[in-house]
């Protein structure tokens, strides 16, 4: 588990490898934005930890950039930037998750074994979720074992959704992920996706609306 620990604080950046390569990452550390961007042009890496402070680039534009070549690496943002708005921008800029400074160093392993597991889950073939299967390059969803035709964008938005699932996805990330320079996806083009959605898949499983955030797929109770 290859892993790429961006901080500026070298005793932290220090601390939080020995404690990665104790559970059995591999790890390489960098001190500023711009080094890293460098390094994630060139190197693969199964995990990023992110300090958002950063000299010459900044955490978040670097994270922008990232995400702007469709880099799917999880990102863990670590930061001192603990308010709510510091949370939802990191979260809606591509991040995987959040942790605020001061913090345990094995609550660090933890969370950063449940996202490199979380990738390799979504890497395989095909995506699940209760009665809904997405297989790998098919244009169709099976829904309950039968195949269901879906349009490009339908598609996208439901994959991104079952990447997701059980956490909540709002409208801008929905957008931003799946927009490109020749076809930008609007806020009212989500919705309407999502419309269609629900009646393609029917009760395979739960999409959900939560009003004023976002949008939140899961298995259906037992």
């Amino acid at each position: 588990m290859k892993t790429l620990v961006i901080e500026d604080n070298p005793n932290l950046a220090n601390s939080i490898a020995t404690f990665l390569e104790e559970a059995g990452f591999q790890v390489e550390t960098c001190g500023d934005g711009r080094s890293a961007e460098l390094m994630l042009r060139s190197l693969s890496f199964d995990l990023i930890l992110l300090d958002l402070g950063l000299p010459k680039l900044d955490g978040i534009h670097l994270l922008r950039r990232l995400r702007s070549r469709h880099d799917k690496t999880p990102v863990l943002i670590i930061s001192a930037r603990d308010a709510l708005d510091q949370r939802v921008l990191g979260l809606e800029e591509g991040a995987d998750d959040y942790l605020a400074k001061p913090f345990s160093l094995v609550e660090v392993v933890a969370r950063a074994k449940a996202l490199v597991r979380r990738a390799k889950q979504f890497g395989e073939n095909s995506l699940q979720c209760g009665d809904i299967e997405l297989p790998s390059g098919s244009p169709a969803v099976l829904v309950g074992g039968q195949p269901v035709t879906l349009h490009r964008r339908e598609r996208e938005v439901l994959e991104y959704l079952l990447i997701n699932q059980g956490r909540l996805v709002s409208k801008a990330q929905l957008a931003d992920r799946l927009s490109d320079l020749d076809d930008i996806l609007t806020h009212s083009a989500v919705e309407t996706y999502i419309s269609r959605l629900r009646k393609k898949i029917g009760d395979g499983v739960q999409l959900r609306t939560v009003r004023g955030l976002g949008y939140l797929l899961d298995a259906k109770p037992n």
